[in-house]
Parts: C-alpha cells; structure tokens; sequence
C-alpha cells in the first residue's frame, strides 16, 4: 500500500527519528542507537550510513 516493506517502513522511521536526536540533542550515538530501537551501536551505525550515505557524526557536524 505504501511501496515498502514493513521493515523498510520501520528503518526510515527508527532513521528519521534518530535525524532529530542528532540535530536537537547531545546524545552519544549509542545514547540514540538505543532511543530508536537498536541494541547494537555498530549495526546503528551500518544502517545510518546505508540509509544517508553519511555517517551520524558526520550527519549532526553538517546539521548544525
């Protein structure tokens, strides 16, 4: 209905809410890998740069 599978749906939400934990907080990555759902800060971080082409630290220095 949506043009996505449940699980991309899930990741462009978990991503979309971790853009503004970023942007708006000083939260560490990990900090924001567990507030959106993931137990494993380095798959977080695998799925951040999949899903932005950028990494999360580069991702809040280029937001600011």
């Amino acid at each position: 209905e949506i043009g996505m599978t449940f699980v991309e749906y899930l990741t462009q939400c978990r991503i979309d809410r971790a853009k503004v934990l970023l942007r708006d907080t000083d939260l560490r990555a990990y900090e924001v890998a567990e507030q959106v759902g993931y137990g494993d800060p380095r798959y977080f971080a695998y799925v951040f740069k999949k899903a932005t082409g950028t990494t999360s630290s580069e991702y809040r220095k280029g937001s600011a």
